[in-house]
């Protein structure tokens, strides 16, 4: 049998070493990291709040400019832009209870920012889903009037399929990083009560 430090042989030859993490020097590392996603999910608060705003205004002027010269692929593109504003601007208003850094309850912050973040995700996924099916609708009412876009939808959806890639990958990682806050609010708690 090996010591607690030494290494042993898995089935596929990789040599391991068990580790004692020190959960509270692990710990101590959180609040500098909270402090800074702190201040950019306030930044992320006021700008996302801003760009929904802008977005709204910028999606009704198009409905208008739309119904006014019968332009009715904008028609589309308004709906698109306005329904893409809303879902920032409800993604965003929930970085506004971001709480300040409290000692007892860091693994809980830190546990309420990634889920905010997921949050954020997902109404990035929403919104690139709206502006697909959206885009297509205004490319299909756009052909259908006998004046087809010059250039092709594939090209704009492999653009936002990159995108898609993009923040689902982000995803991944920040539902990753949760689950290292789970797994050390409980290590921590087992270490308290040992």
């Amino acid at each position: 049998m090996t010591e607690p430090s030494g290494p042993y042989w898995d089935e596929r030859g990789v040599a391991w070493t068990a580790i004692d993490p020190n959960l509270r020097a692990i710990a101590s590392q959180l609040p500098i990291r909270l402090r800074r996603q702190s201040q950019w999910m306030a930044i992320a608060f006021v700008i996302g709040l801003l760009i929904g705003a802008m977005g709204v205004l910028l999606g009704l002027v198009t409905i208008g400019t739309a119904l006014s010269f019968h332009i009715w692929n904008f028609l589309t593109r308004g709906v698109a832009i306005i329904a893409m504003s809303v879902v920032i601007m409800f993604a965003t208003w929930r970085l506004h209870r971001t709480t300040s850094l409290d000692a007892a309850q860091i693994i809980d912050l830190a546990i309420d920012h990634a889920q905010k973040t997921l949050s954020l995700i997902r109404a990035g996924l929403y919104c690139c889903a709206i502006a697909a099916v959206f885009g297509l609708m205004g490319n299909a009412i756009r052909t259908h009037f006998g004046n087809p876009p010059k250039m092709s939808p594939i090209f704009r959806l492999t653009i936002l399929g990159l995108v898609v890639l993009a923040v689902v990958m982000w995803g991944r990682q920040t539902w990753l990083e949760l689950g290292i806050y789970r797994n050390l609010k409980q290590a921590l708690a087992l270490d308290q009560t040992a």
